[in-house]
């Protein structure tokens, strides 16, 4: 599992509230949510894009809530996948989690309280925290999120360690619950060679219209060595990489990371496969505003037959 590091939270309980409210005004900290700060350097990490200080935020949150709740608590869904460094599609704006009591009409909006369905297999803790086990937090999130956003959580979770048939035990545990159905599928569909949000959604996008179930991490062995495409048809020498910004950017990867060498050893790693008779074929977040040209732009190098074949599925709605 990844090892996850939470901000640093001061409570405004704890604080002289003066001195508070003055370092407020200055932006020496800022609100989490009600009587919850963090300095802006505990939710930046260096070269992060923004999605990183939103999980940070995300995460602060479920902290200060944690010292703030008075009464019996445990952690779920989209809190609870982020707890377990698990991917997800969009930082949560709410903490979730499972209390034995029914939210009073005064009930903080940024909180979504679950009523206790649990059982004591069904709870651990992560990042010092009470949270639901990194299975049932699969099963919650493919029940109650669009199938993309739970698909995102169940390939990264099968990615660290968690076992599919594992995932389907606790799935059949909870039967007579909404959301099963989908949930199984999500759960059928999950795919641990994933290594990225991004390409969950391609992945997603190729299944949703109806096309056979792509390979993660395709091989292709060159005169360069073995390389792996983010996913592809190795039966039709296609391979489909997600290409980020991050990389490209000074520091993106890790500290030092040089994007003009990123840049060059990406050009020649592309050669190679190319000249091994793989078509590569590049997808970015852009693709997102038009998924039809997207997938005009990959079925062309399918067999025309495979591509007539194909019919969406109306259990994958529209991500």
């Amino acid at each position: 599992m990844v090892d996850v590091e939470i901000p640093r939270v001061a409570l405004a309980l704890e604080q002289d509230r003066n001195a508070l409210a003055t370092a407020a005004r200055k932006g020496d900290v800022v609100r989490i949510r009600r009587g919850a700060y963090c300095t802006p350097d505990d939710l930046r990490v260096d070269g992060a894009a923004r999605a990183r200080e939103d999980r940070n935020r995300a995460l602060a949150r479920v902290r200060a809530l944690d010292s703030q709740l008075r009464v019996e608590h445990v952690f779920s869904h989209a809190s609870a996948a982020l707890l377990h460094g698990c991917r997800v599609w969009r930082n949560p704006r709410e903490t979730h989690v499972y209390q034995r009591y029914r939210a009073s009409g005064h009930a903080s909006a940024d909180v979504r309280r679950h009523s206790w369905t649990l059982a004591p297999d069904d709870v651990t803790d992560a990042a010092g925290l009470p949270v639901t086990t990194l299975e049932r937090t699969v099963v919650d999130c493919a029940r109650a999120m669009h199938p993309l956003e739970g698909l995102v959580v169940a390939d990264s979770a099968l990615a660290s360690g968690a076992e599919r048939d594992a995932l389907l035990d606790v799935l059949a545990a909870g039967a007579g619950h909404r959301g099963a159905r989908r949930a199984r599928l999500v759960i059928e569909l999950a795919d641990a060679g994933a290594q990225s949000a991004w390409e969950t959604w391609t992945r997603y996008e190729l299944l949703r219209a109806g096309l056979p179930r792509p390979t993660t991490q395709l091989p292709v062995e060159t005169d360069r060595g073995l390389f792996h495409t983010d996913l592809g048809y190795g039966q039709w020498a296609l391979g489909i990489e997600f290409d980020g910004q991050v990389k490209y950017r000074p520091d993106g990867v890790r500290p030092g990371h040089d994007p003009a060498q990123e840049y060059l050893r990406e050009k020649a790693r592309a050669e190679a496969i190319r000249r091994a008779g793989v078509t590569i074929e590049h997808v970015t977040a852009a693709d997102k505003r038009d998924v039809r040209a997207l997938l005009a732009r990959l079925t062309s190098h399918l067999p025309p037959e495979v591509v007539r074949a194909a019919r969406p599925d109306p259990c994958l709605p529209p991500s």
